[in-house]
């Protein structure tokens, strides 16, 4: 009888081909999740989730932004977005007659992407190595207000006050105010503060007494939705 024959570590072709069609089949597949994972960004389409986990919302907050004692005014065409035109940000705008009053559309949109979608752009220390020396807003006219000495900017978010806003998400019902001037906080909270609306709830449907039943229909009608 001969002596059984020994396996040398090797494999001849009936064992290596299912085993290579396997794996390149696998790769495949992994190509095709990373392809559709990559191609899944965040363009502004509210209507699907992006590839960093945000989704459709509808939401709203109240916001006044103050600079040296004067509220800025947003009742402009190139803030306000319209049915008839293209949204500034699909993720984020206000509408007529509103014009404090933010519509969120997409789950983890922050204060500085919206102020980036109408021009504007917030720098303070809710970003990572930014400090309160650094801390700037650009208006869309290029003027630039930094603190300084004698003028600095208050962020105020729901009665508090806070280093800064820019780089956090805009939560529903919040209510935030960017104030910039000479103005002490306190001075801020008794003159500016008092002065932002509660009108989120109104759009959010959530105080539904106080919804004047002459109103004019909402022109986002639902989660990533606005009327066209």
């Amino acid at each position: 009888m001969t002596e059984k024959q020994r396996w040398d570590g090797w494999l001849g072709p009936k064992q290596w081909l299912p085993i290579a069609a396997i794996l390149v089949l696998a790769v495949a597949g992994l190509g095709v999740l990373l392809a559709l994972n990559l191609g899944d960004d965040d363009d502004g389409n509210p209507q699907a989730s992006t590839g960093n986990g945000r989704v459709p919302t509808h939401e709203h907050a109240d916001f006044l932004l103050f600079i040296r004692g004067e509220e800025f005014d947003f009742n402009k065409p190139d803030y306000v977005s319209h049915a008839e035109a293209e949204v500034q940000s699909g993720n984020v705008h206000i509408h007529d007659f509103r014009y404090t009053v933010v519509h969120v559309h997409t789950t983890l949109t922050t204060w500085d992407e919206f102020f980036t979608s109408i021009g504007f752009t917030l720098t303070d220390p809710s970003f990572p190595g930014i400090d309160s020396s650094r801390t700037c807003m650009t208006l869309p006219d290029k003027t630039k207000l930094c603190n300084t000495a004698t003028e600095t900017w208050k962020f105020i978010a729901n009665g508090v006050q806070v280093d800064g806003m820019a780089n956090v998400n805009v939560s529903d019902l919040s209510r935030v105010l960017f104030s910039y001037g000479p103005e002490t906080v306190d001075q801020v909270m008794s003159e500016q503060w008092t002065q932002i609306s509660d009108e989120a709830c109104i759009l959010s449907e959530l105080c539904i007494a106080r919804i004047d039943p002459a109103e004019p229909p909402e022109e986002c009608q639902g989660a990533g939705q606005c009327a066209k």
